[in-house]
């Protein structure tokens, strides 16, 4: 996946934490923290957070729109501006879970932002904020897993992100009504207590979550020193931790000292410290979205030539063995076996396998594979002028008209290299 992919994925939680947790914020914290005597004051606050509500979700619309288009590109193995003027984002819209996820969190952002000026549909407003958030988690790692095993990933990854969501999408809400100089006597108080108690909970839930999902996508403790994707599940871990440092001060420090302006500015600017921090897991998470968890282990097929180049491709729907034989520079011939995740054969029509080359320069090939007695899928004719990191595409037809993409580095050594 390319950085842009990410940066969007990014963006897009982020906001989409923004909006739920400024919606949990004032439904479960500001608004029984006023009780009947808001007045002026809590519609005031009412106001600002309606519009930092819509804003959050005006981004979360545009970056889930990036999101959608940057992903068309990655499958179709072409520009954004291609994939979207020739029809190859509508097929990806309507033709997968992720299109199908899109469309239905886009009607309930829709649904929100227009029944927000009716402060007493709070309950409502809440969970069409739950399920907006709720829904990414059937295009994260836990939608990938097959069976009951999948159901329940998928059930925790959705806590987890409505915990992350009312916790950090929160902060700037609380921000906001302790910045506030005239309010009822006692209102900060009030409100600390009550989003402290929801803090609680969700890191409760946060902490439960995460250990289950650790659990699920890494081999063993020793990934988060020894792998890439373990390093950043590992700092993401830290960002968490030093979250937690500045929240406790928040409870136990400054909580008891409320009646004063200076300890309401103190906590007001620890919440927005922490929402700082809590960007920083977002990036991260955009990041780890888009890499293979180390739990994942695929050991290659036994009768690999010994001078050929091997790569396993893993998604949510397929897998694919490729093979190319020989691994270095000149002429080659690949082979390639589709596979589901329980290692069955991924049935199909036809395959074409896309090569292109670590530089700008040479052309990309791409050429229809042929199909093989024993099931495996075969190209040859293909040439490899030089040698470096190779991108390797396998590009599988499928019945709904959108293909299924499962691309990776692969690669080539110089000619005379022995593997």
């Amino acid at each position: 996946m390319s950085e842009p992919i990410v940066l969007a994925r990014a963006v897009h939680f982020a906001a989409s934490a923004l909006a739920v947790g400024t919606v949990s914020f004032l439904a479960l914290v500001a608004e029984p923290a006023f009780g009947t005597g808001g007045g002026k004051v809590l519609g005031a606050l009412r106001r600002r957070c309606d519009l930092m509500i819509w804003t959050a979700l005006g981004i979360a619309v545009l970056s889930g729109a990036a999101w959608l288009a940057l992903l068309a590109a990655d499958i179709y193995g072409a520009p954004v501006i291609a994939v979207s003027l020739h029809g190859g984002l509508g097929q990806v819209l309507i033709g997968t879970r992720f299109g199908t996820m899109w469309l239905a969190r886009l009607g309930l952002a829709a649904a929100l932002a227009a029944l927000l000026p009716w402060p007493d549909l709070r309950w409502l407003h809440l969970a069409l904020a739950g399920s907006f958030m709720a829904l990414l988690a059937l295009v994260g790692h836990a939608g990938a897993t097959p069976g009951p095993a999948g159901a329940f990933d998928i059930v925790f990854d959705a806590v987890h992100l409505l915990a992350a969501a009312a916790w950090l999408g929160g902060l700037p809400g609380l921000a906001l009504l302790l910045a506030s100089v005239r309010q009822p006597k006692g209102l900060a108080a009030r409100a600390a207590a009550r989003f402290s108690a929801l803090g609680i909970a969700s890191v409760g839930a946060l902490l439960l979550t995460g250990i289950i999902n650790s659990w699920n996508l890494l081999s063993g403790p020793a990934d988060l020193i020894t792998t890439a994707y373990g390093r950043l599940l590992a700092l993401k871990i830290g960002l968490f931790a030093l979250m937690l440092a500045i929240a406790a001060v928040n409870r136990f420090h400054l909580t008891p000292l409320l009646a004063g302006l200076q300890a309401r500015r103190a906590l007001s600017r620890n919440s927005l410290a922490e929402t700082g921090l809590g960007l920083g897991v977002l990036l991260l998470v955009g990041a780890l979205g888009t890499m293979q968890p180390t739990a994942h282990k695929h050991l290659p097929p036994l009768d690999i030539p010994a001078d050929a180049a091997f790569v396993h491709i893993h998604t949510e729907e397929a897998m694919a063995d490729v093979t190319i034989d020989p691994g270095h520079t000149g002429p080659a011939t690949a082979s390639i076996r589709l596979m589901h995740e329980d290692l069955s054969d991924y049935p199909t029509a036809a395959v074409r396998l896309a090569l292109e080359a670590p530089r700008r320069g040479p052309p990309p090939q791409n050429r229809l594979a042929v199909r093989q007695t024993d099931g495996t899928w075969r190209v040859d004719g293909l040439a490899f002028p030089e040698a470096g990191n190779w991108t390797v595409r396998v590009i599988v037809r499928e019945p709904s008209g959108a293909p299924l993409v499962l691309d990776a580095p692969i690669v080539i050594a110089p000619a005379g290299t022995e593997k």
